[in-house]
């Protein structure tokens, strides 16, 4: 790892961001973003904010703070900060070039981990953000409290493999059905969700379509078994499959008009699941093993919550809170790139806690702590 020694670790985590390689139109935004700042420009303040998520700082007072360290002046390329200059500039960064480079950084992903019907799933859910409804008026909820909402889609292609692809921001009173379909653009890979977007139509187009999909059904769908498949391997690993079966979902006018499957689980806990999917071609278990994927999206979220700046907002301005958002999600994003460029198990909590002790430190001080896996 010889060619890490002339960076930093914080500066190895950032090289994957080239502002040089966005479209013509991000860096003339970023051009006339610059125009009004020298000292705090956009990579500075991408930067500030980058190091202030992960780090877990916050406040704006706080990142101010932050610069005592000469460290982090030396890596910024700036001597000192005032708190004011930082919740200005980050309202005014474009969240359009945010965007842009978490797009980009997601196609880098992809092109050194490719994904296919048998080897990734589309995991889609939300997480709901409470703010004070004082000082966030703009994030309608309820009468007494706002909030926004992360709807998101993370690609999951194995149990030590899962990132964020997609994502939208709403306000939290927005339902999760409404963001589904958004998600929903590749042919080859298998969306997961929670009976929370369980809905006929959306069932049946996705099948018409070409998508396949794998969820719950709720308590009181009405099941019509056309056929009944024999189960060869009814133990699992976390229960046991009771049946697997070809069905009509519904009846009257709520049906869904394509043949589905349905398999039925009983898990360690005696919990019964009836689990709903267009794929046929893969085992009971498999199916059951799709379905509880689901649950790596929920330790995604309490990730993000737990383990860098997401719950608590720094920008009590609509476009500052959602950058922050967007800047979260690239942060995650810059840590997995590592971890696959490593080919190592460990988890991005802990590349990320052992980030925190050497980001001044060579590179290799970092990434030497992660072997590649035989």
């Amino acid at each position: 790892m010889d060619k890490y020694n002339s960076k930093t670790s914080f500066q190895k985590w950032l090289s994957s961001i080239n502002l040089d390689e966005l479209s013509e139109k991000s860096r003339n935004n970023i051009e006339n973003f610059d125009h009004y700042s020298k000292k705090l420009d956009f990579q500075a303040i991408m930067k500030v904010l980058l190091y202030a998520v992960y780090e877990e700082l916050a406040s704006f007072r706080e990142i101010d703070r932050a610069f005592l360290d000469k460290r982090l002046c030396k890596e910024v390329g700036i001597d000192s900060i005032s708190y004011s200059s930082i919740s200005r500039r980050t309202a005014e960064m474009d969240q359009e070039v945010l965007m842009e480079i978490f797009t980009d950084l997601v196609g880098k992903i992809a092109k050194q981990k490719p994904s296919s019907k048998t080897t990734s799933m589309q995991i889609i859910d939300s997480t709901t953000i409470p703010l004070n409804k004082t000082w966030f008026p703009w994030a309608k909820f309820r009468k007494t409290k706002a909030g926004i909402k992360l709807h998101l889609n993370l690609c999951y292609l194995d149990k030590d493999n899962q990132y964020p692809e997609n994502f939208t921001i709403t306000n939290a009173s927005e339902h999760d059905r409404n963001h589904f379909e958004v998600f929903v653009d590749k042919a080859e890979a298998t969306y997961v969700v929670d009976r929370g977007y369980f809905d006929y139509q959306l069932l049946d187009k996705m099948d018409r379509d070409g998508y396949f999909f794998v969820t719950r059904i709720k308590k009181n769908t009405k099941v019509t078994v056309l056929e009944q498949f024999e189960v060869d391997s009814p133990k699992m690993t976390d229960g046991q499959i009771i049946s697997d079966q070809h069905v009509i979902l519904g009846g009257g006018v709520n049906h869904v008009t394509e043949r589905l499957r349905l398999v039925t689980v009983l898990t360690k806990g005696q919990k019964l699941l009836r689990i709903v999917t267009n794929r046929f071609d893969a085992t009971p278990n498999q199916v059951a093993d799709m379905y509880q994927s689901r649950w790596h999206i929920e330790l995604f979220f309490k990730h993000l919550k737990q383990n860098v700046v997401i719950k608590k907002l720094y920008s009590q301005s609509e476009q500052g809170a959602i950058n922050q958002v967007i800047l979260t999600l690239i942060a995650t994003l810059l840590t997995y790139l590592v971890k696959i460029e490593l080919n190592t198990k460990a988890t991005l909590f802990l590349l990320k806690k052992t980030f925190h002790y050497l980001m001044f430190d060579p590179a290799e001080d970092w990434l030497g702590q992660f072997k590649p896996d035989d």
